[in-house]
């Protein structure tokens, strides 16, 4: 169930393996939740081959895709802008990094993002 968090002023629910949130609440985004937090566990080897082919290791050196997957840590998936964030990566303690997504399906990434 989604709470509203007044520090970032979005509605946030903590699914264990991802965090989403929204800056409204549309009708069936509780469900889009659910769903989103079980298609990112099944997206997850692809994320990784996406950051991988977007440069990241441009900024953290060679990666596998095992060593990014064990760094990124709980994701917050944004489903009314659809984005992922990563906040608290093992990476580094300097960056955040996130990318967009064209679908409910996390599928179509694009516009990795790495700021600091």
């Amino acid at each position: 169930m989604f709470e509203y968090d007044e520090s970032t002023e979005l509605y946030t629910e903590d699914l264990g393996n991802v965090i989403v949130t929204c800056d409204e609440i549309m009708d069936g985004f509780e469900e889009l939740a659910e769903r989103m937090a079980d298609i990112y566990a099944a997206r997850l080897d692809d994320i990784a081959d996406f950051l991988i082919k977007e440069g990241i290791s441009d900024i953290y050196g060679e990666l596998t895709a095992d060593e990014i997957k064990d760094a990124l840590g709980v994701p917050t998936i944004d489903i009314g802008n659809q984005t992922v964030t990563y906040f608290d990566h093992t990476l580094d303690e300097e960056h955040i990094i996130s990318f967009e997504y064209d679908d409910k399906e996390l599928k179509g990434f694009m516009y990795l993002s790495i700021d600091g």
